[in-house]
Parts: C-alpha cells; structure tokens; sequence
C-alpha cells in the first residue's frame, strides 16, 4: 500500500518513508478521524479535541482476543488486548509507557487503557475481579485528577503530578488489586501560577458545589477575594456561566466517587476545611514592623480563620509565621524574618498542607485497592501491568524548578524508549554477528549525566546550594556556569536575570533561578512544626507525624484521621480592636533573641531531604519497575496549540515528530528486529511447531531453524545465542501454534472417543452380566417373600373374620339399647306435656274466675257514681282496675293524618280543662271526714302518718331529671333472678295470656325489684319474649347495650347474645326466624332519661304501639317512620317529655277521680320492639322484647316529682290565655281554625275534627335564667318548630 493515501494502518509497512510523507499520512488520517495508527508494536494516537464514537461497548467486544491484528484498524483497545495477552502468554510483568506534550492526552488515554483491560478481566470469567474494584479502578482517575490536575496555556486538564498505576493479577489472569503511585507533585501552584491559568480543580469545584450552609460550616464567604484562585486582571474566578456549571457538575460526579472510594461523610467535610484553611493561610499579608525590625501581620482575620479549622492557637501560629528556629553548634536560636521569609514561610506551610492531603488521599485509595490475598498467586511475586502517565514535556514564559523536574522525566523515558528501541537492538546485533543497515538516533545520555550525575550534577549542585542560608539566585548561577560549562547541552543566558538555556531533546528550554533555592529547600522551621503538632485536630496531628513512603503515601495508610474538634463548631473569629497578636509575638521575640531556649544533643531532627533529592530518587524507583517489565510504548501527539478539533498544524506535529524520534522508530521496525529472544526461550514457546510436546531438544542453531522453517516464517535472523524476529512474526508464530493445537485437540477428541467407545462397549458387557445376575437372585428373592406374605396374609384374614364378627355383635347389643333409651326418653316427654297441658288448663280456669269477679265488682262499682263513693276510697290513690276495652280491641290500620289526630285526642282533655278555668266544685271543699278539699297530687303524696298529705312541704325543684342518668358508675347487665340466665331450660319460660296482663306482670316484678334492692344504678329492664313465652330478662346498668343474634356474649356487661338463650318449648318457626336477628340493635340511654334506639343489620326492628301514641311515650320520628327503625340511624325510643305530658295528663283527667297509676305504669315505663318478624297479636310475634324504663317508674313512685307534677297543672290552670291569638296562628295543614266562643270558653266544632290543628299543652318555663318569666313553650317540640317558622317565638297573657 502506497504513503500518502491516509489508509495505511501500519507505517512500519512502507517501503519507503520520509519525513513529509510520514506528516501526510497522518494528516490525511487525522482528517478521516483515524486518530490511531501503528508504528510496528507502537502506537501514535493524535489528540482529536473532541469525542469519537470510538470507545463503546461494541468497541471493546470486538477488540477482545486478537488473533490477527492486520485484520482490524489501529485502537487503543488492540494495545489493551496485547498487553494482557503477553501477560497471559509469557507470565512476565507488563508495562506501557504513554508519553507525550502537555495536552496531547496521555491522561484520557491512561483512563482508556485501565478500562479495557478491566473489562478483559471481567469478561474472562474471573471471579476473584469484583464489580467494586473494577469500579473503583475506574473512578481513581478523576478523583486524582480533582487534587492533582489543572488549567495551564497548553492543556484545560493538564496533570501535574506523575502517576504509576499497577493492576495485581493472578496466574490465571484475574485482577485481585491495585496500587498507585506518584511523584512530582507540583505544589508550588498553591501559592501561584501564571497568568491565564488556574489553580488545582479542586477550589472551584468546591466553590461551585457547596451550599450556603455547607461554605458557611468551613468559614468560606467570597471565593474572589481569595490571592491564590485569582487569574490576571479576572475579577471573577469562573470565566463564565458554563464554566461554573462544569465545576459544580465536576463536584457532584465526585461527591459519588469520594462515597465509593471508601471516604466517610466526615472526611469529606475535613477535606473542605483542610481546604479552607489552605486559602485562608495563603491570604495573610506581612508588612515590615519599625519597631522590632521584623514584620507583622495587617489583617488578623485570615490568621482567626485558618487556625481556628486548623485546631491551633491564633497566638502561637502568629509566633511561627513571623520568627524562625536555627540550630547553631547544638543551641536553639529564634530570630525575627524579614518580608521575604515571612512570606516563603506562609507559602511553604501552604504546600506542606496541600502535598500531605493529597498523599492522605492516595493512601486511602491504595487502602480501596488493596490486593486480596485469597487470590494472590502462591509464589512471592505475581504478574503485573503498570501504566505510567507523567506530565509532558514543557516549555512556558517562565519555567522553574518544577518545569525542570517534569522535563527530566520525559528525557529520563525518551531515554529508555531509546535503549529499548534503538541501542539495545544495535547492540544485540553487533554482539550476535548480524548485519544490519546503520541506523541513526538522537542519543540524550548526555543531558542525563548533566543532570544527575554527582557530585557536579545540575541537582546535586542545587542541593548543595540549598544548604546555605544566604545563598543566592546569582551563587547558583555561578556555580552551574563554573561547573557545567564542559557540556553543550547547557549555556548561560546574557543579561541581568539569572537565566540559563538547557538544549532538550524536545527543544531549547530556558529556566529561571529565581525561586529554585527556596522551591527545592521546601522546609518548614521547626516552631510551625510544633505549633501544628499541638493541634486539637486529630487530622492535622497525623498528617504532620506521619512520613512519606517512596510511591508518595503516607506511611499510615489504615489509620483513621478524625477531629477531635467538630468542624461545624468552628465560628466566625472576632478579632478585638486595637490588639494585634502579630506585634505582641514580635516583642517577645525581640526580647529572647540570641538566648538558647533548649540544648539538643542529637541535630538529627533538623536534616531535611530536599525536593530536588526525594524526586531523582522516586524516578530511579520508577525506572527500576520499568526495566523489569516487558514495554509498550505510545505516542500521544497534541495537533495543535489551541484545542480545536478538526486542526492539524503542520509545524507543531513535525516538531513532535522530530524530537521524539518517530521517522527513526518507523525505519528500526521496518528493518531491524524488535523480537530478540534466546534460543531456549524461543524453543520453550515455540518448539511444538515441530517437535512433539514431551521431547527434549537441544537448543540450538539447528533446533530453531527447523522451527522456523516449519513456521513459514521469512526476513529472520538467527544469532549465535538469540533468535532474531520482525514485529509481526510473534503474531503468525502464534498462529502456527494455534492451528497445531487445533490439529492435535482433533486428533486427541478422536482418540479419546474410540477409546471411550471400546470403554463403553465394556462396561456395556459388565452391565449386562450384573444385571442377570440381579435378576436372578431378585426373582429368587420374590418367592422367598411371595410365600411369607402368603402365611401372613391368611392369619390376617382369620382375625379380621374373628374382629368382624364380635363388631356385629357389639351392634346389635348398642342398637337394642339405643332403641330402649329413646323409647324411655318419648315416655317422659309424654308425661311432662300432659302435665303442662294440666298446668296451663288450670291457670286458665283461674283466670277466667278471676276475670270474671273483677267484672262483677267493676259493675257493682260503675252502679255507684256519687262522690262520696268517690271520698271513700282508698287514700293510696292506686286501684287495680282492668285494663280499658279500648286496650283489648284489635289495633286499627292508622293513616299518619290518623295518627296525629290520635295525638290531638290525647291531650283534648287538658286543652277543656284550660277553656273551660273550671275551680273544684264547693261541695269537694268539705269531704264526709270534714277534712278540707285536698288537690289531687297532695292525695297522690300521702304517706301513712300523714294520709291526706297535708303536713307535707316538698320543695319546687325543676322538672328535668338528677338521677342514675348522669352517674357514670355502672354495673353488669345482671338478672337478680336469675344469675345464669343464658343456660336457662324450657322450665323457666313462663307462658303469659295477653299483652296488658304481660305488662301488669312485668310492672309488679320491676316494683318488687326495687323495693328489695334499692339499687339506684340500674336504668332499666330487658325482657326477651319468644311469642307468648318470656324466656329471659336482663337488668341494665350501662349507657350504651347491643343486642344482636350472638350466640355467647363478647361483654356482660355491656352485651346480650339473644342466641344463647334456651327454651325446649320453642316451636319450628321461632327457631329458624330467631337465626336472622344477626347484628340486631343498639340500646343507649342519656342524661335526660331518653332512651335512643340504632339498628345495626338489615332485619326489621319495629316500635309497638307507634300507630297509638297516645299508648306509649316514643317520640314523633318514630311515628313518622312508622315504628320501623333504619339501619344506622339513631331514633328516640322513649322520650321523657312525653312522658310527663302523659303524666300531667292523666292528673288533668282525675281532677274527678283518683289517678290510675297502674295505667301510666303500663303505658309510660315500658316501650317495646319486635324483631325480624312482626305480627297484628304481639303475642304471636316469634321474637320480640320489653323494655323497662326503671327512671320512669322511680319519677312516678317519688312523691317529690308527682308533687312537682301537681304544681305545673295548678300553675296552667292558673294561666289566663287569649285563645283568640291562638286560634289566629297558622296551621300545619294550612287551615285556620276558627275564632274561640268566649261565652262557652271552647272552639266550635268542626265536622272533620280530627284532622284540626290541636295545640299542646303549654310547658311552664323551668330555666329562668335563660327565658323571661311569662313564656312557654309546646309540649310537642315539632308543633313548636313549625309556629317558630311562621315568626311566632313566644305567647303573653
């Protein structure tokens, strides 16, 4: 293929090679973006400014496990690949040398290279390579490059330190660890750097990062008013926007790597005030102080600031920084510094910080990378990989002593890539006797020898200068120019600056002695050193003790460093004004100067390495790994100048070119040989070619060239002692060999399969007989057991027949007694009904006597209607009268219009009594026992010392109640007749006629009840009626009672389980409908004596009497619901204030008789419900209850209530009422009645009189606090709401 075309993949190839056309071709690549190309093994990459869809995961598959290299295009991933090949193949450590400029992308490269590699480890199937390690190899570069890289003229992320990662691999090519090492850190830049450049990452990204909060902690305000972040003229440290942007992205994407890199959350936050403290430091000004002739600080805040993150005294680093210590014949001497000392004191405190953090840091990261040992090979070494990336080669405006350093690295490496490449080959063929075309180099052991030979070396003669205090930028000067004049590499610039040019093999590059004494010195005076060594801060205490080891950690690794002292403790200092700590520490320091403060017998303590030292040393460290690896060079080439993508510069590329030797590294590989090995080696890797794998060869001149012969292999030489190859010839060796042992893999897979044929076909035969042999002895075997089973089984069947038998037996025998019991058992049941048959026969024939005499005496009574038949009862004011026949008819179907008429016939009575203003008649004022007329309630309060209850002064008391309703204190629901009332028997149902002898029976049991106990707890009684049989009661001491279809209860004392109840006489019907009372009801009784009602499941819980209300005290919702209760609503069952209208009432209708107290017991204390099923007879409901109000019948036996009672009726019927306004309100069915008849005191009639509005007995007002005396209010709460609508609030005289 012809130069010049941009397709020629490996220049090593052309024939014919110059420098222009070997600038061509790479244009002409750069151009197509191939930024790869070969050199033979080499590598040239040129750095394209931009990204390329070059390093994906398609990439990295397809360039895994090369076997022929010419068939794919030039890749970084390709050299990845050889380098863990050869490792694999040749077992020998490897290494690959990237070099180049600053800015030609050695960095990007290196990461590159550890990537692929760790993807080769992963994708081999190792196991010992954990995820975490490879990503932890992975994130260490930008975690360095954070500390250790920043912006110059040449390169936006330009390392400033040299970096040596080494990958730890087993023998079977598993990564199991890592190590890393550096050197050269450029610490001057802390303190300042040229225009246009920028300090370390790491200030911006931690000023772009950090929250207000966060900066606040570490005592940061303004990042501009920082000396060392400020660039020029800038007045801000971000050029713009997008650069602070980039800087806070930058931190985030660290933030995560300090996390995975092992770095606690307070290690991150030490980091940043280390940080802080480094900036705060580097802001102190000095000024000279007239007074002692020595200097002082002017502004003390930064001092405040940076001691108080540091953990020192303010007092004793304001001593250190303006005083120094010398040790002058074993005495302590302290003198003042002027302002050039003081300001290299604060400058090298500045880098001390900066350089042992970052070596804190490296620590940590090997610490992360630490091999595992379960992995390590068994032999004391074990195979590796090192990569090297070191700073390019440079050549700035003004170049120090750093600059000096990094250019002596790169002709320390251009130096081996020449040894290797060039002069060993030369020599090898000259000792071997080949020949070869003469090949030129530029040869830099010239330049070497300058610069570290000893003791007239360039460095050793910095470092003897170092030594002496009053040594100047001029004495170096003099004695480089005294001493190295002998070599041409090195001349001495004219004019006053003290210059000199060193001849490069890059280029001429001019160096400033200004500031190398003090850079390579690099020593802290001891009082800062004990200042920082009494810090409270555990960190800075360590950092300080530790010492540097040779790849640049520090010697501690696994220890921890924490605070002693809280970062977020550290406040803003508050400096007192007119005191200056600065000016104190400078007095006493003039006062002690020239006095010994210690002696110190050994000044070991005070020799110090100096930098110049310790770098020649960790480079002779490097080179050593070097040489006992296996090298793979590459050559990064920047080109152009500006960064832009696209741009190849012609004269910037030739000059890459030119220096490092490229055109003659191209000609050695196209004809010199690379490839040198011995002839053992060459046949310990190769000899299967030709000779079997077992045989013992001699090595020799003979041996390997029928080797190579057999290989097909041309262009090769053999030596006397070495086999001289090609670069490609390992490539098609290794080829032969695979295809060798693919030919004999084949021939073994088809001697091992007839081998393992005829094995088969062996054991086949041995199966064969063995399982004969099996079968016999098992069917022998079976008969041996066949016959036992046999014998077995027939003694078994003898036994069952004999068990079957005695079993029938047996039930016969059960079946003949069963048979006897239940004829037993139906006797019984025959002699108990015709006994209860008896029983009830007979109690009915008591009954209808008993009825029967109650009617004589009820006519005979009737006959006698004079009052003085009326004066001769009895004075307890109670008759057990029968029952009204109104109460025993069949109850009408009422319409709700029926239903309110009901109601208004209910209180006719009291409403003529109030027309009519009637008085007692005269005649009633004197009785037949010439007592004087007694009212009616007086009569009903009576007691036996006093009969006509005259004596007897009850107080006025108001009408609501004050009893058992408002105490908390309750019982269990508990029957005082009958404890265990849910195991009762069908004996203790008790039968009943009818429902007014049912609750005459329930009112005398509740009486008696009361009369023993006394017990004012209880509020009522629950009764549980199946149809006409009373099967259980319960007495009810708690607010709120469920009632439901359980069949045992969760609470007795707050629960009744109807199911649990037992009655032997309950008939088919019953008992199936009682299983569907499920969720039931729920009974709560409040403060008024209100009995409220909530149905909570879907059965039919109905209200008796709700189509009579004058029959019962429920309240007008239950009524307009028709009695039947709705699911989840709360509905007043029993309501008080109809209860004492009823009882006013009844008072009202004995104005002429006696009160019937055992009437209003029946109709005013109980209230009953049915449930699930209702019938016209309550009597023939299947499940239904009663329920006792005990409040209510306490209210009618207390003669203080019914005292009560009697002064409301005299009081209303004291009241004159206009009946005339009455008559004018408006009515509920919008029809007005008609004017009052004044002359007969009563409304006219009218012919559908029950469908009037009829008004309700006024209620006297018995909070008088709260209402006018004169106004009242209706009896029914719902007739008064409607006049309230109609704007009628109250009624006056």
């Amino acid at each position: 293929m012809e130069a010049g075309t941009g397709k020629v993949d490996d220049l090593a190839a052309l024939a014919k090679l110059t420098e222009q056309t070997l600038l061509k071709e790479l244009e002409l690549r750069y151009g197509q973006g191939q930024i790869y190309t070969y050199i033979g093994d080499i590598l040239v990459a040129v750095n394209p400014f931009q990204q390329l869809p070059l390093y994906d995961s398609k990439h990295s598959k397809e360039y895994r496990n090369i076997k022929v290299k010419s068939k794919l295009k030039p890749h970084i991933f390709a050299v990845a690949d050889c380098i863990y090949q050869d490792l694999l193949t040749n077992k020998e450590p490897q290494c690959c040398v990237v070099s180049g400029e600053s800015g030609a992308g050695k960095t990007e490269t290196t990461k590159l290279l550890v990537r692929q590699i760790v993807q080769l480890c992963t994708k081999s199937g190792s196991v010992a390579a954990s995820s975490k390690l490879h990503d932890a190899l992975i994130e260490i570069n930008p975690l360095m490059e954070a500390f250790g890289n920043a912006q110059t003229k040449m390169n936006g992320n330009s390392s400033r330190f040299g970096k040596y990662i080494e990958l730890l691999f087993s023998d079977q090519g598993e990564l199991f660890g890592g190590r890393v090492s550096i050197f050269l850190l450029e610490k001057t830049r802390v303190t300042g750097f040229n225009r246009d450049e920028q300090n370390f990452h790491i200030f911006y990204h931690m000023f772009a990062g950090l929250s207000e909060r966060q900066r606040t902690s570490v005592l940061l305000t303004n990042p501009d008013r920082h000396r060392i972040l400020k660039s020029g003229d800038s007045c801000s440290i971000f050029t713009s926007k997008a650069h602070q942007l980039h800087h806070k992205a930058m931190f985030i994407k660290l933030q995560k790597i300090l996390t995975n890199t092992g770095f606690l959350q307070e290690d991150c936050e030490m980091i940043y005030a280390y940080l802080s403290a480094i900036l705060h430091l580097t802001d102190i000004q000095f000024e000279p102080d007239q007074e002692t002739d020595g200097v002082f600080i002017t502004d003390e805040y930064p001092l405040h600031v940076s001691t108080e993150l540091l953990g020192v005294s303010a007092e004793e680093m304001a001593t250190a920084l303006i005083s120094n210590v010398h040790l002058i014949r074993g005495e302590t001497i302290v003198n003042l510094k002027n302002l050039v000392q003081a300001g290299d004191g604060r400058d090298a405190l500045a880098k001390a910080l900066y350089s042992r953090l970052f070596g804190w840091i490296i620590s940590k990261i090997n610490n992360k990378l630490k091999p595992d040992l379960s992995y390590a090979p068994k032999k004391s070494s074990c195979p590796v990989i090192g990569l090297l990336d070191i700073a390019g080669f440079e050549n700035f405006t003004s170049n120090g002593f750093e600059q000096l350093c990094i250019n002596t690295s790169n002709e320390q490496l251009q130096h081996y890539f020449n040894q290797h490449v060039f002069a060993w080959e030369k020599r090898d063929l000259d000792k071997e006797g080949v020949k070869t075309s003469h090949i030129s180099f530029t040869n830099n052991s010239e330049i070497l020898g300058m610069f570290i030979e000893r003791p007239l070396g360039l460095y050793a003669l910095i470092d003897e200068e170092s030594k002496f205090p009053k040594a100047t930028a001029n004495s170096l000067l003099e004695k480089v120019r005294k001493h190295l004049i002998k070599y041409s590499c090195i001349k001495k610039e004219k004019g006053r600056e003290p210059l000199f040019t060193i001849q490069h093999y890059a280029g001429p590059v001019t160096y400033s002695v200004s500031g190398m004494l003090e850079t390579n010195r690099d020593t802290l005076s001891q009082n800062i050193l004990e200042c920082l060594e009494r810090s409270e801060s555990g960190m800075i205490y360590q950092l300080f003790s530790a010492q540097f080891s040779d790849n640049g950690e520090l010697s501690t690794p696994n220890q921890e460093l924490r605070r002693t002292k809280s970062i977020l403790m550290c406040k803003q200092p508050t400096l007192e004004r007119g005191k200056s700590l600065s000016k104190t520490a400078g007095r006493k320091v003039r006062q002690n100067m020239k006095k010994a403060l210690k002696e110190i017998q050994d000044d070991s303590f005070y020799k110090h390495r100096t930098v110049g030292s310790q770098f020649q040393d960790s480079l002779a460290a490097l080179m050593t790994k070097l040489m006992q690896c296996q090298p793979h060079f590459i050559r990064c080439i920047k080109p152009n100048n500006s960064q832009a993508s696209q741009l190849f510069e012609k004269k910037l590329v030739s000059q890459q070119l030119r220096y490092t030797g490229i055109l003659e590294t191209v000609r050695i590989r196209h004809e010199g040989f690379p490839v040198r090995l011995p002839f053992q080696v060459f046949l310990d890797r190769y000899k299967f070619i030709s000779y079997p794998l077992t045989a013992e060869v001699e090595a020799g001149t003979a041996a390997c060239h029928t080797v190579l012969r057999e290989a097909g292999l041309h262009k090769w030489e053999l030596g006397t002692r070495k086999v001289f190859l090609r670069y490609w010839h390992p490539e098609q060796l290794k080829l032969v060999m695979e295809r060798k042992v693919r030919q004999v893999v084949l021939v073994q897979s088809l001697v091992r399969r007839f081998i393992g044929c005829r094995k088969v076909q062996q054991l086949r035969q041995i199966l064969e007989a063995r399982k004969q042999a099996q079968a016999k002895s098992f069917l022998m075997m079976v008969a041996e057991l066949s016959q036992q089973i046999h014998a077995d089984l027939k003694e078994l069947h003898n036994m069952d027949v004999t068990k079957h038998k005695q079993s029938l037996n047996d039930l016969a025998r059960e079946a003949e007694e069963s048979k006897i019991r239940e004829q037993m058992i139906e006797e019984k049941r025959r002699k108990l009904a015709l006994a209860e048959a008896e029983r009830e026969k007979k109690a009915a024939e008591l009954r209808l006597a008993e009825a029967q005499k109650r009617i004589q005496e009820l006519e005979t009574t009737r006959k006698v209607e004079t009052p003085s038949s009326i004066s001769s009862s009895s004075s307890s004011g109670f008759e057990d009268d029968l029952p009204s026949p109104e109460l025993s008819k069949e109850e009408p179907k009422h319409t709700w219009r029926k239903q309110r008429a009901n109601h208004k016939d209910h209180v006719a009575g009291l409403r003529n009594l109030l027309e009519s203003k009637a008085e007692p008649p005269e005649q009633e004022n004197v009785r037949l026992n010439k007592q004087k007329w007694v009212p009616i309630s007086e009569r009903l309060y009576a007691t036996p010392a006093c009969p006509y209850g005259i004596a007897r002064k009850s107080p006025a008391r108001p009408l609501h109640l004050q009893s058992i309703f408002s105490d908390p204190s309750h019982g269990q629901v508990y029957d005082p007749e009958n404890v265990s009332h849910y195991a009762r028997q069908s004996s203790h149902s008790k039968i009943v006629v009818n429902k007014v002898e049912h609750y005459n029976g329930l009112i005398q049991e509740a009486l008696q009840s009361e009369s023993e106990t006394q017990n004012k707890s209880n509020w009522g009684k629950l009764v549980y009626m199946e149809k006409s049989q009373r099967c259980a009661s319960f007495i009810l001491t708690e607010p709120v009672i469920k009632i439901d279809g359980a069949h045992y209860s969760s609470d007795p004392s707050s629960h009744v389980a109807l199911n649990s109840v037992e009655n032997l006489f309950r008939d088919e019907q019953v008992g199936k409908i009682r299983e569907y009372i499920g969720k039931g009801m729920q009974l709560q009784i409040d403060t008024e004596g209100d009995i409220w009602a909530k149905k909570l499941g879907m059965n039919d819980i109905i209200v008796q009497d709700h189509n009579d209300p004058s029959l019962s005290c429920i309240s007008e919702e239950v009524i307009k619901d028709r009695g039947r209760l709705q699911k989840d609503k709360r509905v007043k069952i029993f309501d008080m204030k109809e209860f004492r209208s009823h009882v006013i009432l009844e008072m009202h209708k004995a104005g002429l008789g006696r009160i019937n107290l055992k009437d209003l017991y029946s109709r005013c204390c109980i209230v009953s419900l049915t449930l699930v099923k209702s019938s016209m007879d309550v009597m023939e409901t299947p499940c239904w209850i009663n329920i006792i109000n005990l409040g209510a019948l306490r209210m009618l036996r207390d003669e203080n209530v019914m005292a009560d009672f009697e002064k409301e009726l005299k009081k209303i019927m004291r009241s004159n009422i206009d009946f005339t306004k009455i008559s004018q309100l408006p009515q509920i069915d919008k029809q007005k009645p008609k004017k009052t008849d004044k002359k007969k005191g009563k409304l006219p009639q009218r012919k559908n009189q029950e469908a009037d509005k009829v008004f309700v007995l006024p209620e006297p007002v018995l909070d008088r606090a709260s209402k006018p005396v004169g106004d009242f209010q209706f009896k029914s709460p719902r007739k008064w709401a409607k006049l309230k609508q109609n704007g009628v609030s109250q009624l006056t005289e």
